[in-house]
């Protein structure tokens, strides 16, 4: 028994060894980053908020459900190429896929692969404008902000790409690689007429892609208190999604004679079922890169835990369901998010369908979620397909993080934001970047700006914003990574 005692104490000794000796040494893993050399351009960020306002008055929405307006598309085109006429004489300018936008900047190394920055001109629609501060189309300055539907998703981030190649332009700067600027109509409904016909165009010519850079992570500030420091959150990969519908069929007839249980208590316990069994969670991946990022950055007390996160790993699951982002990025999330059924109130329906979002992990598919739902559901009554207003994507593949193009943008985000902790991130919504991944050797989704806790309530909200002071941000850091010199 003593024996038995001895080792069980010498373990825990050993244990409490490797734990205060990786948080201890987790410093030592910080990356090196040194900035891209001094950017003497001075950006007149009010200068651009201007020109992003008239970009903001075009009413260029995408919806499933009705066509795009052609013109306001075309009025929006016609303002690009008066506001920023370097890029429109010296890049060559094709229309794809209707509406969406590909300029070509040949480099001087033209047998290199390329690099693409992307951005989409679309926006979601306005639910009630009567609601907004100010009109969501007007495009107006005030309060040190710039107002509108698309401020910050996602024309901010195309104005700021074309003020930065518009002022290389002006300076006579050539790039080594050739740059693509891809820029989508319909992302917020898919990109399928928009970036997948593009990168079908570019992959039918032969283009092989260094790098792609579009929206996804941004500068955020602290982190939910866990850092002091702000921190860049450069995506690698995004979830896949899909939309399941649960139809629930029964006799109908007259509310005064139920059946025991009704289509609409079928559905009803169909959706339960799936809220109490959710996908399992797999904590590795993106998410375990994110805390080896951040583990050298905080108090030791927490250092303790993240550099040790090897022990905390099988706990994570018991209490993610609690901080919804965390339990985002380690599985495949359910979200029953429209409820159809019934039309008046003595009359049983014989039909009632739901439709429930899911935002696939890396290493589920849609296969395997509809596989899931069949099981929980467990209803022969309860038909279960896939909803056709979008198509399903499986989840997109992972860019490294430790390469020359993740350390190009280290780069790049070091020379606007010296302070910032740059990680590897997890996007858990949708982008057109993960339609050039079968071009590119990775691609990067982040947009520089330093944004705050209500960003994603923002950009498709009430009120959407962005900081004037970003906008020079944005130009500068765009300027920092086409500036760089070829790196293999």
């Amino acid at each position: 028994m003593r024996i038995a005692l001895r080792a069980l104490l010498a373990l825990a000794l050993l244990l409490v060894v490797i734990v205060l000796a990786r948080a201890l040494l987790a410093p030592l893993e910080r990356p090196d980053v040194v900035a891209v050399d001094a950017d003497s351009y001075r950006v007149d960020a009010d200068a651009v908020a201007q020109r992003l306002a008239g970009a903001l008055r075009f009413q260029t929405i995408s919806r499933s459900d009705a066509p795009l307006d052609e013109a306001a598309f075309a009025g929006l085109r016609a303002y690009l190429a008066k506001t920023w006429p370097r890029v429109h004489a010296q890049l060559a300018l094709e229309r794809i896929g209707g509406q969406s936008l590909l300029y070509t900047w040949r480099g001087r190394a033209a047998n290199e692969p390329a690099l693409l920055l992307a951005a989409h001109q679309d926006v979601v629609p306005v639910v009630a404008p009567e609601q907004w501060q100010h009109p969501p189309f007007g495009g107006e300055v005030a309060d040190g902000q710039i107002w509108g539907r698309g401020a910050l998703d996602d024309k901010g981030s195309l104005v700021c790409i074309l003020d930065a190649v518009e002022s290389l332009l002006a300076e006579g700067f050539a790039p080594e690689r050739t740059v693509y600027l891809a820029f989508g109509h319909d992302e917020e409904i898919g990109g399928e007429a928009g970036a997948r016909v593009v990168a079908d165009t570019l992959a039918a010519r032969g283009v092989r892609l260094a790098s792609a850079l579009d929206e996804g992570g941004a500068v955020a500030s602290g982190f939910g208190g866990l850092l002091e420091r702000p921190l860049a959150a450069v995506g690698v990969a995004e979830k896949g999604f899909v939309d399941v519908r649960l139809r629930a069929t029964a006799e109908g007839g007259h509310s005064s004679t139920p059946p025991r249980q009704t289509a609409i208590g079928s559905l009803a316990a169909a959706v339960v079922a799936l809220e109490a069994h959710p996908m399992p969670a797999r904590v590795g991946g993106t998410f375990e890169r994110l805390i080896s990022r951040l583990a050298p950055e905080v108090g030791f007390t927490r250092r303790l835990a993240l550099a040790n996160f090897w022990l905390l790993r099988p706990l994570l699951p018991l209490v993610s369901p609690r901080v919804p982002i965390v339990d985002a990025m380690i599985r495949t999330t359910t979200a029953p998010t429209i409820v159809r059924g019934g039309v008046k109130s003595n009359v049983l329906p014989r039909e009632a369908e739901a439709i429930v979002n899911f935002r696939i992990l890396q290493g589920d598919t849609v296969e395997s979620v509809l596989a899931h739902v069949r099981r929980a559901v467990d209803d022969p009554r309860i038909a279960v397909e896939i909803e056709g207003s979008e198509p399903p994507k499986d989840p997109s593949p992972t860019s490294p993080d430790d390469g020359p193009a993740f350390a190009g943008i280290e780069r790049a985000i070091a020379a606007v934001y010296p302070d910032a902790v740059v990680a590897p991130y997890l996007v858990v919504g949708a982008t057109d970047g993960r339609h050039y991944a079968r071009i590119a050797d990775g691609v990067y989704r982040i947009l520089p700006f330093r944004v705050g806790d209500d960003a994603l309530r923002l950009a498709h909200g009430t009120d959407e914003r962005l900081e004037v002071e970003n906008l020079g941000r944005g130009v500068r850091f765009y300027r920092a990574w086409l500036r760089q010199p070829l790196a293999k």
